[in-house]
């Protein structure tokens, strides 16, 4: 047996791993070499299961992807492989990342790749770096990452590559600016040529263009409009073509919360169910829902939707194992989920999903 030791994140660095936990049972078909370690606490966190694996159907993947955490995590995909960031976490005592950056060639097997700011947090506020959201402007070839720190506002950072360093900008959207007490969850998109924010307020989800010039700070521009009412949080924006728009975002609380979703013809909405329904007034269609029978509930915080190589879309979101509920440090975990979006030919969900941990079919195809 070969052991880690997980307490220094350079140990663990460019390994590919899936986190160990208690209970775990191998698929008997699955033929695999381990090199593994005991995990003390049974978070999964202060272990590694370092594997060689041939699955046991190469059209399957396995459920979470990622584990122990990436709490309200953005995801997007760079040049050549795909990226996501997490909240700023102590996912084990001594073993805190300020925004941890994940990577994967095919959105199945992730690798942690380091820390979106490597010189040290922005210090403009006080408190946890939080909500963070990444882009690429492949328009101007940089990688933008918004994030909140309390309820100071948003502020946002760059990169030339899609893993960083990222340089801060620092706060670029003021709450008392724009009349709010707070901004929360900003999800950045590029929509065509032109740029938006959008956030979460004491009343709804709320949305501003941003005006966006190569090497210099992104900034405001224009009135913010309102998209959702209170019933939802974690907004994500998927823009299928030029005139058709997916929201989605969590829809309750605690271990009751799911994903719901909307259509719009424009990215400033209205944004209706399938109902028809104005989700500035509540409502949304259910799109997925926690499985307590199979230990994850409260799914939550869409963090990405992708297309594969077929033309299928495939949804990555957080979920709590009801298993293993917390990190060894008390805060709450969140390994990351990925299932594949049944459309109808409306665009709405032939059937709601079912959040559950295991071997899945089919397999998110890359290429053919």
């Amino acid at each position: 047996m070969k052991s880690f030791n997980m307490n220094t994140k350079n140990t663990i660095l460019g390994l590919t791993f899936t986190a160990l936990f208690s209970g775990f049972v191998l698929v008997s078909s699955l033929l695999i070499t381990t090199v593994s370690c005991t995990d003390v606490e049974g978070d999964g966190a202060d272990s590694i299961w370092w594997e060689e694996v041939m699955l046991p159907d190469e059209s399957s993947y396995r459920n979470p992807v990622w584990e122990p955490d990436l709490s309200n995590p953005s995801a997007f995909r760079g040049a050549t492989q795909y990226f996501a960031f997490g909240d700023e976490k102590e996912w084990a005592p001594g073993l805190n990342y300020v925004v941890p950056v994940i990577r994967s060639s095919n959105l199945m097997t992730w690798s942690l790749s380091g820390e979106a700011f490597q010189s040290g947090k922005p210090t403009w506020a006080m408190g946890p770096l939080t909500s963070v959201s990444g882009i690429f402007a492949k328009t101007l070839g940089t990688y933008y990452l918004a994030y909140t720190i309390g309820d100071e506002g948003i502020g946002i950072a760059y990169s030339k590559t899609p893993q960083g360093p990222y340089t801060d900008y620092g706060k670029i959207i003021d709450p008392a600016g724009i009349g709010m007490t707070y901004c929360r969850h900003p999800y950045f998109i590029q929509a065509g040529l032109k740029f938006y924010m959008f956030f979460e307020n004491s009343d709804g989800i709320y949305g501003t263009e941003m005006n966006v010039i190569k090497n210099a700070p992104p900034a405001p521009k224009g009135d913010v409009f309102k998209i959702a009412g209170t019933d939802f949080t974690g907004t994500y924006i998927f823009r299928k073509d030029a005139e058709e728009y997916y929201f989605f975002g969590t829809s309750g609380e605690g271990d009751a919360a799911g994903i719901k979703m909307a259509k719009a013809s424009d990215i400033k909405g209205p944004y209706l169910d399938r109902d028809g329904n104005n989700i500035l007034n509540g409502f949304g269609t259910e799109l997925v829902a926690g499985n307590a029978a199979e230990s994850f509930i409260a799914p939550s915080h869409v963090g990405g939707i992708f297309t594969d190589y077929e033309g299928a879309e495939w949804i990555l979101y957080q979920a709590t194992d009801t298993r293993i509920p917390t990190l060894t440090t008390g805060s709450e975990r969140h390994p990351i989920l990925l299932s594949r979006l049944d459309l109808d030919d409306q665009g709405w969900p032939v059937t709601v999903i079912q959040a559950e941990g295991g071997w899945h079919q089919p397999k998110f195809m890359v290429s053919e």
